[in-house]
């Protein structure tokens, strides 16, 4: 006889916080997320390395400033994309559009702002090139990921094409 069995603990389907086990396409979307933070990162340390060489502090802080301005724009985006994975494919499209319109407006906004200040704080270069360097190496680290993803909705019905009887 089992003696868990009503003694209050936890079940094994349900953690103890009581919250639901994350669905397939959330824990999809938390993997490229994670994959795409780390390639962010290494654009990020591998800009700001080569630009304080090739520019002195003046680089090293633009092109520290133009990756962290495109972590930030795809964390967010992404974040949204993880909140709504589990819905249908147009609320998730919704969101995902809502939110890229709002981070481009804001970010268009703080353009703006910044050439409108006068301040001449950044070196455009380096800040344009970090950016560039870490939209890249993000999204090549999640293309990389995404294609190497077994995805049950596409993968339940495959077959390599030998008999399965053993012949």
């Amino acid at each position: 006889m089992d003696e868990h069995v009503g003694d209050g603990a936890a079940s094994p389907v349900e953690p103890p916080s009581g919250r639901p086990h994350p669905g397939a396409s959330t824990l999809l979307a938390r993997r490229l997320l994670v994959v795409g933070m780390v390639g962010g990162h290494v654009g990020l340390l591998g800009s700001t390395i080569v630009f304080g060489a090739l520019r002195g502090g003046v680089g090293a802080a633009s092109a520290a400033v133009g990756a962290v301005i495109a972590i930030l724009f795809f964390s967010l985006g992404q974040s949204v994309v993880l909140r709504y994975a589990e819905r249908e494919g147009a609320a998730l499209l919704v969101a995902a559009l809502a939110s890229y319109g709002i981070r481009v407006s804001g970010l268009a906004g703080a353009v703006a702002l910044y050439e409108k200040s006068g301040l001449a704080l950044l070196d455009r270069t380096a800040t344009a090139l970090g950016i560039i360097a870490t939209v890249l190496l993000w999204t090549t680290a999640e293309v990389v990921t995404f294609a190497r993803m077994r995805i049950p909705v596409y993968d339940l019905g495959y077959t390599d094409g030998r008999p399965s009887s053993g012949e």
